[in-house]
C-alpha cells in the first residue's frame, strides 16, 4: 500500500502579498489522532467546546478542506482514521443551522447536498455552505453528469469538493479533473475545460488577485468521483487508468465514491459486484487514494447488518463512509427515538 510521510499545507507563508492560510493560535490548532472518534474531538455528541473551536478555525481559514486535513495527517490510506457522512436532500431555502450543528454533534464529517438529483434545490449557496463548514463539516456538492464549469462555480461558493456521477470513461474523469483544477499559467497548458479564474475570498475579506494566491487559496479542494457504472467498478482496463489519473491529481486532491446502484440498473445484478467494490478499494489505497461508499439500503437496514457492511468496507480499504438514510430522515428518526419509551412504558401498563 502506498505510504508517505505525513503532508500538512504550509501554513502561514504569504503568497504575491496575501496570506492564504493563516496559521491557528497552537491553542487551537486541531490535532488529528489514529481513531475515527478523534477525527470528531475526542468524544460523542461532539461538546460545544469542540464546536466553538470549529467555528474559529473556518473563521480562519473558509477556504479549509477538514476531510483532506485527515488524509494529510496520516501515512497512508489503510492508517487513515474512517469519516462518517449523509447525503443532504433537504432544499437549499429550507437549510436550519440548527439542524446542521445537529449532524455535527452526531459525528458527521461530510455532507453531500444533491444537485444532481434535487436539481436546483439541491444547489447550495455560499451561506448554506458556510454552515456546514463553520461546523467543521465538508461541504461536497454533486452535480449532474452534464456539469463542467459548474464545478468551479460550486467551489465559488464554499463547496470544498464536488462530486462527478456517472461516469463510464477515462475521457470523462480527465474532463472532470480538468473542471476542478486552474490552469499551470504555461502556454498550451489550459484546455477549454480548466477552471475559469475568478478571486476567492479570504477569511479577512481580501480577495486573492493574482493567479499564484488563487492557486495556493483553492490548494484544499477537492474532486469525488463517482465509480456507480460497471466500467468504473468492474472493468479493469478502465478502472485502473481512471485511478492512476486521479493519483496524478495530488495527493489527496481526488476522492473515489462507490454506489453500485446505476451498475445494477444498467447491466443488472453481476455476481461480481461485491468482490469487485472491494478489488477497487484495494487498487485505490494502493495508489494513496481515498475512497468511500453507501453502507445499508433497502436490503441492508437493519443496525447489524449495517454496521457489519461498514466493517467490511473499512477492512477493504474505504475510508469515507455514508449512511444510506438521507437529512430530510433525520428528524423523522429523532422523533420516534423520543417517542418510544412512552410507547413501552404504555405497553407496559397495559394501555
Amino acid at each position: 500500500m502506498a505510504s508517505r510521510e505525513p503532508d500538512t499545507q504550509k501554513e502561514g507563508a504569504k503568497v504575491d502579498g496575501y496570506l492564504v492560510r493563516p496559521a491557528p493560535a497552537p491553542a487551537l490548532a486541531r490535532e488529528v489522532g489514529k481513531t475515527a472518534l478523534s477525527v470528531v474531538g475526542g468524544e460523542l455528541p461532539v461538546p460545544v467546546q469542540e464546536l466553538a473551536k470549529r467555528a474559529y478555525l473556518y473563521t480562519l481559514d473558509p477556504l479549509r478542506n477538514p476531510v483532506k486535513q485527515v488524509y494529510d495527517a496520516s501515512a497512508s490510506v489503510l492508517e487513515m482514521p474512517p469519516l462518517l457522512g449523509i447525503f443532504n436532500d433537504i432544499p437549499t431555502h429550507k437549510m436550519r443551522e440548527d439542524e446542521v450543528v445537529a449532524w455535527a454533534r452526531s459525528g458527521f464529517s461530510f455532507i453531500v447536498s444533491d444537485a444532481e438529483h434535487r436539481q436546483i434545490s439541491g444547489w447550495q449557496g455560499r451561506e448554506e455552505n458556510a454552515m456546514i463548514a463553520r461546523s467543521g463539516m465538508l461541504p461536497v456538492q454533486r452535480l449532474h453528469r452534464e456539469a463542467v464549469s459548474q464545478h468551479g462555480d460550486a467551489l465559488q461558493v464554499g463547496a470544498r469538493a464536488t462530486m462527478r456521477p456517472y461516469a463510464t470513461t477515462v475521457a470523462e474523469a480527465d474532463q472532470y479533473f480538468q473542471a476542478m483544477t486552474f490552469p499551470p499559467g504555461r502556454p498550451g497548458t489550459a484546455s477549454q475545460d480548466s477552471r475559469g479564474g475568478y478571486p476567492t475570498r479570504l477569511g479577512d475579506r481580501e480577495l486573492c488577485f493574482t493567479p499564484d494566491s488563487l492557486r495556493a487559496s483553492e490548494s484544499e479542494t477537492q474532486g469525488w468521483l463517482q465509480f456507480e457504472t460497471s466500467e468504473y467498478i468492474l472493468n479493469a482496463e478502465i478502472r485502473d487508468p481512471v485511478l492512476d489519473l486521479m493519483s496524478r491529481q495530488g495527493p489527496g486532491k481526488a476522492v473515489g465514491f462507490v454506489g453500485p446502484f446505476d451498475a445494477v440498473m444498467r447491466d443488472g445484478v453481476h455476481p461480481n459486484m461485491a468482490s469487485g467494490m472491494n478489488q477497487l478499494f484495494q487498487e485505490a489505497a494502493k495508489r494513496g487514494i481515498v475512497m468511500g461508499r453507501v453502507c445499508g439500503s433497502g436490503t441492508i437496514s437493519d443496525p447489524k447488518d449495517i454496521e457489519d457492511a461498514i466493517v467490511e468496507a473499512i477492512q477493504q480499504g474505504c475510508r469515507l463512509i455514508s449512511v444510506h438514510r438521507f437529512t430530510s430522515d433525520l428528524p423523522f428518526y429523532g422523533a420516534r427515538a423520543v417517542a418510544d419509551p412512552f410507547w413501552r412504558a404504555c405497553a407496559r401498563c397495559g394501555f
